[in-house]
């Protein structure tokens, strides 16, 4: 499947399930204003089934009584504007709000009509018994002596929300549910993605070993087929020519498969590191002359600048060679002009820190953070100059995690690019 393809089903399946989160958010907030409707419902019915009890009690008709209002979300009010026992008010509440399967906590209170002064309140918790909310020692009382005063009954519930999502149950479950689908199809979509990405990484590294491969075969078999068929009548510095062009061409051939043999080795786990004491700039002096003879032919310099004062460590002297080599061979393949590289150590925290700088074409910063990602190459469009496997920067992040060291890497486009290791010392 195509990347446009499966680009176009990640947003159509994106579109699909945000508008399905979109409907599954308006059935919750429905689902709450039903049951709040319901809860307020409850609330005024029994409010007025108190309300006509509490004013026969005192004489006056329930038809002069003022219909419930409801002041704010979770605060009731009964204008009764008449006499009331406290203890009287608080077990017919308590009673009626049992009936309907009310059975929050609330807060209860007699104001004055006249000026909404609290004269009785009192909080019943929701384990609270029907005799035990009509006791008059649990009313607080700010009556003054003298005549009866009128009172207003108010009620306030206090986990009134909290109440209403338990209530919702049922819609908390399918909510979570289909979250858990949402977050399985964003792995899965990520997953596809990665793998994708994996499977074109690893279509260009056949491509170029490929390549790579084919190039050395085809010198190999055309000098051997000269050497065959006209040996004896070549020249002496012709036959030295193909030898060494044989000899060479072998060269590169084995270094290519030793490195892809490297990398499998590393991918089945298997990468047995023989640590030994080693002498970093010792080992770095060598691998520089190694590089020597592609610099003189492109008119580079290679320059040592060796600080450490600690430069044993205890490694793999084949496999950090092979890093070493790696980082400046990119250096001298991506300087466009003679190459200008600088190797320098000094002594860090956390142990020595080996730097490894060209002035070459540098690296955007939107691809640095895939460079050590096994197969990838830096895109540069449809120019090839620069062969390669993706291999080497992947295998250097592998032995330096082996010896638990880090690399990282600083670049800037047409600036040149600084690879720093640390490895720890002893």
């Amino acid at each position: 499947m195509s990347r446009k393809k499966i680009q176009i089903i990640l947003v159509l399946a994106s579109v699909a399930l945000t508008a399905l989160l979109g409907v599954q958010g308006v059935w919750l907030a429905k689902a709450y204003n039903v049951q709040e409707r319901a809860f307020n419902h409850s609330v005024q019915v029994a409010l007025t089934h108190v309300s006509d009890q509490l004013l026969t009690q005192s004489g006056k008709t329930p038809s002069s009584a003022k219909p419930i209002q409801q002041v704010a979300s979770n605060f009731f009010v009964a204008e009764l504007n008449a006499p009331v026992d406290p203890a009287q008010a608080a077990q017919l509440l308590q009673q009626e709000l049992a009936q309907r399967q009310l059975q929050e906590p609330y807060e209860f209170g007699l104001y004055h009509s006249l000026d909404d002064t609290l004269m009785f309140g009192r909080y019943v918790p929701a384990s609270q018994g029907i005799a035990a909310a009509g006791a008059e020692a649990a009313v607080i009382k700010h009556a003054q002596e003298g005549a009866a005063p009128m009172y207003n009954l108010a009620v306030v519930f206090p986990t009134k929300t909290s109440f209403i999502l338990k209530e919702m149950e049922f819609w908390w479950y399918s909510t979570g549910a289909l979250l858990l689908v949402v977050l399985f199809f964003a792995y899965t979509m990520v997953q596809i993605l990665k793998e994708k990405r994996l499977a074109e990484l690893k279509t260009d590294f056949i491509n170029n070993l490929t390549h790579e491969l084919q190039t050395p075969i085809t010198n190999i078999g055309l000098a051997s087929e000269v050497l065959r068929k006209r040996a004896e009548t070549l020249p002496a510095e012709r036959l030295t020519r193909y030898h060494d062009l044989i000899h060479a061409e072998n060269e590169r051939l084995r270094a290519q498969v030793e490195r892809v043999l490297q990398m499998a080795t590393m991918e089945s786990r298997e990468l047995a590191l023989k640590k030994e004491t080693v002498d970093l700039h010792a080992l770095l002096e060598q691998t520089s002359q190694n590089l020597s003879p592609r610099l003189q032919q492109r008119f580079g310099k290679l320059r040592l600048d060796l600080q450490a004062t600690q430069p044993l460590v205890q490694a793999d002297s084949l496999h950090v060679a092979n890093a070493l080599y790696s980082l400046l061979d990119n250096a001298e393949k991506y300087s466009p002009q003679a190459p200008e590289i600088e190797v320098s150590t000094r002594d860090v925290e956390q142990g020595i820190l080996i730097s490894i700088k060209d002035r070459g074409v540098g690296i955007k910063k939107e691809f640095q953070k895939f460079l050590f990602d096994k197969f990838y190459r830096v895109p540069t469009g449809n120019v090839h100059d620069v062969k390669g496997f993706g291999l080497g920067l992947s295998y250097v992040k592998a032995i330096m995690d082996a010896h638990h060291g880090q690399v990282t890497v600083e670049s800037a486009e047409q600036q040149g690019t600084c690879f720093r290791l640390v490895l720890p010392v002893g």
